[in-house]
């Protein structure tokens, strides 16, 4: 086991090392080149923890093999700004973040349709790649509390149905507003439907339970805006992002993840259609899917990589909020791209209603 590690590790410093030759070929061989203006990629993601993630583990590497290539990062990928740019033949994105869900639908019309170069589908997991995205990573929220709230584990939330529970947990809840992180579900899963027959979700039932504990829940317009109020302790218990609650433990805040049923999701990247520099993006897009990167990015996020021959080094911290290793105890379900490839926009527009209803007259 230890001899196959080493080979792959080996692997794939050849690869890099192959792909930074070829960029130096014509160097070495005597020929001076043109100078030319970098190409610039805008790439359009979170912001904050993930963002700079994907800078260190992904962005700065690709330069140091293409060094032609500059990235603009902007955030957040808003889908709204997507489409306007679209329709006016527009188009200043080059790389974006979105639901898998929305790519799926919008395939073809706000998205282009991808192939990229050199992808051996054998490498990775199962649906984690469509026609209009890629899937460079896969995530769950985490279910955690306040240790210094509930020091005793045995008297601690120990379910999702815990969560909702305000009589015997009293306290106040954080969440993002980010719907295809498995808001609803979570809330059948405690309002006590199986796992297993989660699909077609039942919108109006999720959102009930969410209404019962409307007065004692936080919400946030991002995974970075929960984790100040988690690392500032004015939230007793949370659904936080897999890479924020690794960064709330790293800052040894006091939380504890809650291992009962887990739901787990990927993260996508598509190129809007339209958009200028498409070969670029591809071949960054490629890059990223590679072992290396596809390691790095898990070693500093705790996320689980989608390549299958990546062999990521993750500290302790790490592991112990990994929902796809050995710390997660419990059950996991993935949440259904495809469900939300046909329903996202109606699911949506109940869930913006139920978050903002008008003012009473």
């Amino acid at each position: 086991m230890v001899a196959a590690v080493g080979s792959r590790r080996v692997m794939r410093m050849l690869a890099t090392t192959a792909a930074t030759a070829a960029v130096v070929l014509v160097a070495g061989c005597g020929v001076r080149p043109t100078p030319v203006r970098a190409t610039e990629l805008t790439f359009v993601s979170y912001g904050g923890v993930i963002q700079q993630a994907i800078v260190d583990a992904w962005q700065t590497p690709y330069r140091g093999v293409r060094p032609g290539i500059r990235f603009i990062n902007t955030s957040p990928p808003d889908l709204g700004q997507i489409r306007a740019q679209v329709d006016a033949g527009a188009v200043g994105w080059n790389i974006v973040t979105v639901p898998p869900g929305h790519a799926i639908e919008n395939c073809g019309t706000l998205y282009e349709k991808l192939k990229v170069p050199g992808l051996d589908d054998d490498q990775f997991a199962p649906g984690t790649h469509g026609e209009c995205f890629v899937a460079a990573l896969r995530y769950s929220v985490i279910f955690s509390y306040n240790t210094e709230k509930w020091p005793d584990p045995e008297a601690a939330p120990k379910a999702v149905a815990d969560f909702f529970d305000v009589e015997r947990f009293p306290g106040k809840r954080g969440v993002a507003a980010t719907l295809t992180d498995g808001i609803l579900e979570w809330a059948l899963l405690a309002d006590g439907v199986d796992p297993a027959s989660l699909y077609p979700l039942d919108v109006d039932r999720a959102l009930a339970k969410w209404a019962s504990i409307r007065d004692h829940t936080t919400w946030t317009a991002n995974a970075d805006q929960l984790l100040a109020l988690v690392r500032s302790q004015e939230v007793d218990m949370q659904l936080l992002l897999q890479p924020h609650t690794l960064a709330a433990i790293d800052r040894e805040v006091p939380i504890a993840p809650v291992w009962d049923v887990t739901l787990t999701t990927v993260s996508g990247l598509a190129i809007p259609r339209g958009s200028a520099y498409t070969e670029h993006a591809l071949q960054f897009l490629s890059f990223v899917l590679q072992p290396n990167q596809q390691s790095r990015i898990a070693e500093v996020t705790a996320v689980e990589p989608v390549n299958r021959d990546a062999d990521p080094n993750r500290s302790v911290n790490s592991n112990s909020v990994n929902a796809f290793g050995p710390a997660n105890t419990g059950t996991t379900v993935a949440i259904d791209q495809q469900w939300w490839g046909q329903n996202w926009a109606d699911a949506l527009a109940e869930f913006n209603a139920w978050r903002n209803p008008p003012p009473a007259s």
